[in-house]
């Protein structure tokens, strides 16, 4: 396990040399946290609006409904929006100056396939609860184990829809699973291993939030609030950033035997062995 995470440490440290070279990456996720929760206020706002605060809470096809469309929202956004960055992120493996701009220029082009795949996961996403809530003997556990192989059955769809414009969603799936099943280790080690490694840093806002809620007061709350906000906000979009130019690099690797990026300098093979 230690020589694992330092492994993945090693991969993350490479990555955010990728970050430090073109930071304004940094706006893209952002740009999706404001754009998911723009979306969940009108979301909030229709509920409201319609009187349909109790059904949520009573009426399955209701509280189904509003799940499925939460889960369409912020996995149609979130794949927007990554696309952008992995569309960056191959522009500068491949030596060009990429842009914001001409990010989320990629990601409109692909926008059908992107509001596909959002469809096809909240569809499973909402399938996932309804099997628990109606199945004896699935619970929370059983859920969360479906939602992470689902997670890495889906691990490299957002290089695909950039990079292999498919005819099918089929024809996908079938470029995400030759891709993962070749770098399958390299894959898991270096999601878990940037989590890992942005975890103190998201403990940390956590704990400022919660200590301004609970026992400060005055400036003192407001700057902790501040500060524990920043930190959350900041390892999720550093986590985004990096998650998406190591998904890029490691596709460009397992379908063109390229090592660029983060994987330049380094051997994915021997990178990820323990020790």
């Amino acid at each position: 396990m230690t020589g694992r995470f330092r492994h993945g440490l090693r991969v993350i440290d490479a990555s955010l040399g990728v970050f430090r070279a073109r930071p304004r990456l940094a706006v893209l996720p952002l740009l999706s946290l404001a754009a998911v929760g723009s979306a969940y206020a009108v979301l909030a706002v229709a509920i409201l609006h319609y009187d349909l605060v109790g059904a949520v809470f009573t009426s399955n096809v209701v509280q189904y409904s509003v799940m499925f469309v939460a889960i369409a929202i912020a996995s149609g956004v979130g794949i927007f929006f990554n696309a952008a960055v992995v569309h960056c992120a191959t522009r500068h493996f491949a030596g060009e100056e990429p842009t914001v701009g001409g990010g989320l220029a990629a990601a409109w082009a692909v926008r059908r396939k992107i509001v596909a795949w959002g469809l096809v996961s909240a569809t499973i996403g909402t399938a996932f609860y309804v099997v628990e809530d109606t199945v004896p003997g699935v619970g929370t556990l059983t859920h969360s184990l479906f939602d992470l192989a689902w997670g890495l059955l889906t691990f490299f769809v957002v290089p695909v829809i950039v990079t292999d414009q498919t005819d099918s969603l089929r024809s996908d799936l079938r470029k995400i699973g030759a891709a993962f099943s070749r770098t399958w280790g390299e894959s898991i080690t270096a999601a878990f291993g940037i989590g890992l490694a942005l975890l103190p840093v998201s403990i940390v806002g956590i704990c400022l939030l919660a200590a301004a809620y609970v026992s400060a007061s005055g400036l003192a709350a407001y700057a902790m609030g501040v500060t524990g906000g920043l930190l959350l906000v900041a390892s999720i979009v550093l986590a985004q950033v990096l998650g998406m130019i190591v998904r890029a690099a490691l596709y460009q690797y397992a379908t063109d035997d390229e090592h660029v990026g983060p994987l330049e300098a380094l051997e994915p093979d021997e990178i990820f062995v323990d020790d």
